[in-house]
């Protein structure tokens, strides 16, 4: 099953309502879907951390942590490049001393 993402505004209306006595936890996770304990889990979040505990972390990643998995990408492209250039300059060099 795909876990699906909810967005923040969701979740807090949720929340609020549960909070508020306007609905349960059963009643809130029904209508969007979701287990009760994910609505649970939103309410305590909400408790610690107000809005920003119902954000996603892993979905506002900072533009640094962006940055360096790019040149990361970008220098395993070349390590890779490199390596094969390696390996065909060998078998060059093996071709050449067999025809000697």
């Amino acid at each position: 099953m795909a876990k699906k993402h909810t967005s923040v505004e969701v979740k807090l209306e949720a929340v609020l309502q549960v909070l508020d006595g306007k609905k349960s936890v059963i009643e809130a996770a029904d209508d969007l879907g979701v287990h009760r304990d994910t609505v649970n889990n939103w309410v305590n979040a909400y408790k610690r951390k107000g809005e920003d505990g119902l954000k996603n972390p892993s979905s506002h990643r900072s533009p640094q942590t962006k940055n360096n998995n790019q040149k990361v990408r970008e220098l395993e492209k070349k390590l890779k490049e490199k390596e094969l250039e390696n390996e065909i300059l060998k078998k060059f060099q093996a071709f050449l001393k067999e025809n000697e």
